[in-house]
């Protein structure tokens, strides 16, 4: 499937005339992603519940090798496929893209492919998005395929694949939503693509690269739909430990353009960080790391209480009293 998609279908998203977009790529593309997503959801449900499953066992049950081995091989695989998918539907929707590591793409290390992403995205980390190709305009009327990319894109924001995350948040998503933000969206829709977003902060929040650019999409897409769909406060309010009270101000800043300008962007930022703080998850080695927490022990050695001492000793005092006497024949 890597082959083909990469193969084939890339080279032809790339080298198709624009008068065959509707014949000849829509009707292609349209059903593809839309199996695609069925296929590919399925297949990261079940590595989700493996890995879930796995931390559950006891430690001295062990699995054999060859299981072990199948299990891995069977991740990279979906991996490699979720990887070529959304590089198809990065190239067929979005016109601005960040430059490529040289070689395959199965050669590049996701930490090497996300801090490359990275460089290119912090020039306008404001705008975490592209413009769309022609194709991608050409598929956007059609309502169908569309929301199949856009569920896609969100939903793929928690598969348990870093680099993949960062590039579809940092590039695709809002891309995607922003054609349709002027339009009638249903407030199930909206809830569900920020609710998405959310649940990827929790997968990868503990990955600083993804926090960033999730925390971005977050921040533009409760900045932009918020004014028009009060559900978003109530997805917010779900969030564990969320202080309401700043959620309030922030939102009464929001909603009032005049204070909002006395606020910076940066300063903006951190505190919508703050509010959604409770959706990061943590990394895997923190996740059953128990607090240590020792109280106050008391003193092995209880010092002695020092002796309250008279400041005038009772020797002391004739000679101090012969000080004040009249006569000087007592000194």
């Amino acid at each position: 499937m890597c082959v083909c998609v990469r193969v084939f279908l890339k080279q032809l998203v790339l080298s198709c005339p624009p008068e065959y977009y509707d014949s000849l790529l829509c009707p292609l593309l349209g059903p593809l992603f839309a199996y695609m997503l069925q296929r590919l959801n399925i297949r990261w449900q079940i590595i989700n519940q493996r890995s879930t499953v796995s931390m559950e066992e006891d430690e001295d049950e062990v699995c054999e090798e060859k299981q072990v081995t199948q299990e891995m091989l069977e991740e990279q695989l979906v991996r490699l496929v979720t990887r070529e998918v959304l590089d198809l539907l990065t190239h067929a929707c979005i016109l601005k893209k960040v430059p490529e590591p040289a070689g395959n793409k199965e050669d590049v290390d996701d930490e090497e492919m996300m801090s490359t992403e990275s460089q290119a995205v912090t020039a306008n980390p404001a705008q975490p998005t592209g413009e769309m190709t022609e194709l991608g305009k050409c598929l956007l009327k059609h309502e169908d395929i569309y929301m199949t990319l856009l569920t896609i894109s969100f939903t793929s924001l928690s598969w348990k694949d870093t680099s993949n995350c960062h590039r579809t948040a940092s590039m695709v998503c809002w891309t995607l939503l922003r054609q349709v933000v002027g339009g009638n969206l249903l407030p199930e829709a909206v809830t569900w693509f920020y609710a998405s977003v959310l649940k990827g902060l929790q997968m990868h929040g503990q990955h600083e690269v993804c926090n960033s650019a999730l925390t971005q999409l977050a921040l533009v897409i409760y900045e932009n739909l918020r004014p028009r769909y009060l559900e978003l406060r109530s997805v917010m309010t779900q969030i564990p430990s969320i202080n309401l009270e700043a959620l309030d101000q922030y939102d009464q800043r929001l909603l009032e353009p005049s204070s909002a300008q006395k606020v910076g962007e940066k300063k903006r930022k951190d505190q919508f960080k703050k509010l959604i703080s409770g959706t990061v998850g943590k990394a895997l080695g923190q996740q059953f790391k128990k607090e240590v927490h020792i109280r106050n022990l008391p003193s092995l050695f209880k010092k002695p209480k020092p002796e309250k001492r008279d400041i005038v000793e009772p020797s002391e005092s004739g000679a101090l009293a012969a000080l004040f006497s009249p006569t000087r024949d007592n000194i």
